[in-house]
């Protein structure tokens, strides 16, 4: 039986590398409330790191594996699931999201401000001492970084929890910040800049020998399509994509209206 010290532990080791966990436990078995006092923890990215739901290794397995599946599905968070005549509850624990932001301009003040109010942990990277100071970001709970781009994002831990938003002042530094973070976990890279400037980056690093699976996970140009211009609006466009990417939506207008042009 794992105690609650161990769980803790086991939480906080799993949120420092930016994974989920599950903690399982039974319920009921055969329709009976269960008086069983164990739990099956499951670490994202891991599988199993501790504990047994007292029964066999084959239900341990199987059980971890629909774990598993409901840490991927970030729209999940308490599930109760029947296997055979024995119920079980899947708490699913979730490390705090990161939002970091290169480039302080006005595009990187107004994502990093919609991403507090989304609940992320924002960072805000810019080489401009008057670009990443607390008059642009009077709100504390935004961290600044002033440094190379290079040094700055080499400082940072970039787990799966972290989201990598590139908004510099232009192509050359946001082609440094892209190939500095292209093959790290992080959950989401995306990129400004029109298609033929993004096509562009992503041919420079191809020929550097990128490879182009990591290519795929780069959102460029970056953001949903809903017709953005001010940089309020741009920075809407950005959190929306990353909601839809983390949420497993599709972008679509829910209602049946469609507005002719």
């Amino acid at each position: 039986m794992m105690t609650a010290p161990e769980i803790s532990v086991a939480i906080n080791r799993a949120f420092n590398k930016g994974h989920s966990l599950a903690i399982v436990s039974i319920v009921s078995q055969a329709g009976a409330t269960s008086e069983k006092n164990t739990r099956l923890l499951i670490e994202e990215g891991v599988g199993v790191i501790g504990g047994t739901l007292g029964l066999n290794q084959a239900f341990d397995t199987s059980t971890a594996e629909q774990a598993l599946l409901l840490i991927k599905d970030e729209r999940q968070e308490i599930v109760t699931q029947d296997f055979a005549d024995t119920r079980l509850l899947f708490e699913i624990a979730r490390p705090p999201l990161e939002l970091i932001v290169c480039g302080g301009g006005h595009v990187g003040q107004a994502v990093a401000q919609a991403g507090v109010f989304l609940g992320f942990r924002v960072t805000v990277i810019d080489d401009r001492a008057e670009f990443a100071g607390r008059e642009r970001f009077p709100d504390e709970r935004i961290n600044l970084i002033s440094d190379d781009f290079v040094a700055a994002l080499h400082s940072l831990k970039i787990t799966p929890a972290s989201h990598l938003v590139i908004v510099t002042r232009g192509h050359k530094h946001d082609e440094i910040c892209l190939r500095e973070v292209i093959d790290k976990p992080a959950r989401y890279i995306g990129m400004i800049g029109s298609r033929r400037r993004t096509t562009t980056i992503r041919a420079h690093l191809k020929r550097e020998g990128v490879d182009d699976e990591l290519m795929l996970r780069v959102c460029a140009p970056i953001g949903l399509d809903i017709g953005a211009q001010t940089p309020e609006e741009i920075a809407i466009a950005i959190l929306a994509e990353i909601i839809m990417i983390r949420r497993g939506g599709d972008g679509r207008a829910k209602s049946a209206f469609v507005r002719e042009k």
